[in-house]
């Protein structure tokens, strides 16, 4: 038998930005996005949803990484009343397969985290949310958070377990503070906040070089306000 190292590493591998980017070629801007987010609340059982366009620019002294400033400004925050499941966490993290659409006593429940979620990637760089004990980021481009890679390329923090994460990067939680959600107990439902990309941020995206004023952003809602009322009929729960 022959021992020891045998060549070097190598292997087919997955770039994430280009398979967003194939993603964002084939899947419709406008409120098609938001009715994604209005269908992946209603998969998870939520009965209100709510939109809101933050254009408050927060402090960015106390964050996990100084590249993490420029986020800080405005943004799109989706809240509904679900909270992620163990198998929404997993799920979130496959790009465009959903383990939702393998389980037999989920396919009814169409488009949960698959495809359509990745859209929001039209708008933004840095997505993430709050639901349950967790805060999530996901950085595909493995540039703004500390410590990832391409392979890894998001955090998420368990702030029961860590509460010293909370004072310690007090500017990063900040922005997702409102009624009913504290950062002493688990959340009972699910914020999503999208910071709008900004013309900078495009020129250097891998992602999109779409940027999303703020204006942009509010014709959106208005959009999405003039459409909601025919879209309740084709939702199950959300009323």
């Amino acid at each position: 038998m022959i021992s020891g190292d045998f060549g070097n590493d190598f292997g087919q591998k997955v770039d994430l930005t280009a398979s967003i980017r194939n993603i964002l070629r084939n899947y419709p801007e406008g409120t098609a996005v938001l009715k994604e987010l209005v269908q992946n609340a209603d998969d998870a059982g939520a009965r209100t949803v709510r939109f809101c366009l933050d254009q408050r620019v927060h402090k960015a002294e106390q964050l996990a990484d100084g590249s993490l400033a420029q986020f800080q400004g405005a943004s799109l925050p989706v809240y509904n009343d679900a909270m992620f499941t163990e198998e929404d966490f997993k799920s979130i993290q496959r790009i465009g397969d959903s383990l939702k659409k393998e389980s037999e006593s989920n396919k009814a429940k169409i488009g949960r985290f698959g495809i359509g979620f990745n859209a929001v990637y039209h708008w933004t760089d840095l997505p993430s949310f709050v639901s349950d004990r967790y805060l999530v980021i996901l950085d595909h481009q493995a540039r703004f958070l500390p410590n990832v890679n391409p392979s890894n390329p998001g955090k998420i923090v368990d702030w029961l377990k860590n509460r010293s994460m909370v004072t310690q990067f007090a500017d990063q939680f900040k922005p997702y503070e409102m009624k009913g959600l504290a950062w002493n107990r688990s959340f009972n439902g699910t914020l999503l906040r999208l910071p709008l990309r900004t013309g900078e941020q495009a020129e250097t995206s891998l992602l999109s070089k779409r940027s999303l004023s703020v204006e942009d952003a509010r014709g959106l809602l208005h959009n999405l306000q003039v459409e909601a009322s025919s879209m309740l009929l084709f939702l199950k729960n959300i009323e």
